[in-house]
């Protein structure tokens, strides 16, 4: 029988447990509570100071031209930015942004956006595109405004200007680039992006960043070019173009075994700095422009006939009439000058002599070696907005009209580089060079091609470019003590609203030098230059005067005196340059 006193025990034991079992359960739920939803409520809580996701600029890689000098590279700069703060009143944001306004000179567009941004609680943002110098950037923190911040930035600077203003390309403010090894070898030169994440401290009033992947330098970029010869070619180009008062021009220098772009200058210019230039300055006429070539396409001409045996150095040809009637055209030259050599034809550029022997080959033929020197193809090289020029295919030719003035230098379209491969040709003794402006970039692959046997390519320059400049239509561009191979080009302009050929040329010369050892292989081409429009005229004194500087610059010793195995006597004076 139990006792009063055992009953109570067990009454006041069952009441504990139920009292624990109770609290048991309700700091159960708390823990659950706090383990599932106090997660996520503090979670929430750090997201909340975490205000923003803030890309790290890498510094851009620097371009460097074949010798080390600095061409393009990124000087320290600094971006301005802002953002909304905690308990700041309407008054106080519009005071705080017409001040930054006033310091860094913002438009009352960026303005007007800031404002709004700040308003609606946008978060991060960047006062504008632009980048400002470090100095700037000091003044502006030194007034100490809350919620306004700079970070390190890098700001592309050009140090010799407008030196070798094609090639390079130019950074925009936005930071692209469409023109030259900017916005070719973009990707190899901008770097790889960081990360930083910035938290609200101090309720909002301040932040801290923390780095979460550092920012990757990008490469350094070796150029063919050479400054001191692009700042020659330049220099000359811009006094040839003042003294003929031409539209534009171009002048583009290679090393004729390597494919090296040594110097390529167009007019007009513009200073990199500035970039973009102003309208059509930026337009690199070297590769990105196409025109009537004239009487320079002879050095193909010339191929097609004496590589298949059509025509023989001894051959002479009747121009005596000054014109020649082909189909339902007369095709003209400029002076009439008798009988002349398949030598002398070229060298005094006879259209009549040219077309006569040009008759011997067929068009399937002509195109084949037009093609085989690379006209109408793009040339590789490694700029963007390369243009093709225009060859029409072989049965798309006029069969009596064509054939003849193709010949001459019409009815195709070529680029000033185009016509400067197909004259190194020569230079290396019957090899189409790939041209490259990067070393080590991705014009570097392949090898160059024979397009005609190297007894050819000899015996054109010996017996008939060289000719060219001593005693025919380049006689101005002789340099003393060195020999020159080459040939003038004179050709009229097709205006497209009357529908005919007008009184304005472009004239050019493309060539190379020494003529034993070649160093340098040259183009020059001015677009309607006035009173003296002959390419003899116009453009071969121009490379001679750069030929001169650049033997010079790379310690070429003089050749010997000419070979007498050019045929010069008694040539006659009439010629179509």
């Amino acid at each position: 029988m139990r006792t009063f006193y055992e009953s109570d025990i067990r009454r006041r034991t069952l009441v504990l447990s139920f009292v624990l079992a109770g609290w048991a359960v309700v700091v159960a739920l708390r823990l659950v509570q706090v383990q599932v939803f106090g997660h996520a409520r503090a979670k929430a809580a750090v997201l909340d100071q975490t205000r923003d996701l803030i890309t790290m600029e890498p510094r851009r890689g620097n371009i460097l031209d074949r010798n080390g000098e600095i061409l393009a590279c990124s000087l320290p700069a600094a971006r301005i930015f802002i953002r909304p703060v905690a308990k700041e009143t309407p008054a106080e944001t519009q005071r705080k942004v017409r001040r930054l306004q006033k310091e860094l000179g913002l438009t009352e567009k960026e303005t007007a956006t800031i404002l709004g941004r700040l308003q609606a609680k946008a978060g991060f943002s960047y006062v504008n595109k632009s980048k400002y110098s470090e100095e700037d950037a000091a003044r502006v923190m030194a007034l100490k405004f809350p919620g306004v911040g700079s970070e390190p930035a890098t700001r592309r600077h050009y140090p010799h200007g407008p030196l070798a203003a094609h090639v390079l390309g130019g950074i925009n403010r936005a930071e692209n680039s469409r023109n030259g090894v900017e916005a070719r070898y973009d990707d190899l030169l901008k770097g790889v992006e960081g990360r930083q994440i910035s938290f609200k401290v101090n309720g909002g009033r301040g932040y801290e960043n923390h780095v979460i992947k550092s920012p990757v330098p990008g490469r350094d970029i070796v150029l063919t070019i050479d400054a001191t010869i692009q700042y020659f070619a330049e220099k000359e180009l811009a006094k040839a173009i003042a003294e003929h008062e031409a539209a534009w021009g171009v002048i583009v220098i290679m090393d004729p075994w390597t494919g090296d772009i040594l110097a390529l200058a167009n007019y007009p210019a513009y200073d990199v700095n500035r970039y973009p230039g102003a309208d059509g300055a930026e337009l690199n006429r070297a590769i990105g422009a196409s025109y009537e070539p004239g009487s320079i396409f002879k050095i193909i001409t010339a191929a097609a006939a004496l590589e298949r045996g059509r025509v023989g150095f001894s051959e002479v040809f009747d121009c005596s009439a000054g014109f020649i009637r082909v189909g339902g055209t007369t095709i003209t030259d400029h002076d009439r000058v008798g009988i002349l050599s398949f030598p002398q034809v070229i060298i005094h550029s006879s259209n009549v002599g040219t077309v006569q022997f040009a008759q011997r080959v067929s068009i399937p033929e002509f195109c084949e070696t037009i093609q085989a020197f690379g006209i109408g193809t793009k040339t590789g090289i490694d700029l963007p907005g390369e243009v093709s020029g225009r060859v029409w295919p072989a049965a798309d030719w006029n069969k009596q009209n064509s054939l003849p003035h193709v010949a001459i230098g019409y009815e195709v379209r070529v680029t000033p580089l185009q016509m400067l491969l197909a004259m190194n040709v020569y230079a290396t003794g019957g090899l189409l060079a790939r041209p490259r402006i990067v070393r080590g970039g991705s014009a570097d692959a392949g090898e160059p091609v024979r397009v005609i046997s190297e007894k050819t390519a000899a015996a054109l320059v010996r017996r008939v470019f060289e000719g060219v400049v001593e005693e025919g239509t380049a006689n101005g561009g002789r340099l003393d003590g060195y020999r020159i191979a080459g040939k003038t080009g004179t050709a009229r302009k097709w205006d497209n609203a009357v529908g005919a050929y007008t009184r304005n040329y472009t004239a050019s010369f493309v060539g190379f030098t020494p003529v034993e050892n070649p160093r340098l292989t040259m183009i020059v081409v001015l677009d309607q230059p006035k009173e003296f429009y002959y390419g003899g005229q116009a453009c071969a004194p121009v490379f001679r005067d750069i030929a001169k500087q650049v033997l010079r610059y790379l310690r070429v010793p003089p050749e010997r005196a000419l070979p007498s195995t050019v045929l010069t006597a008694g040539m006659a004076s009439g010629r179509t340059p």
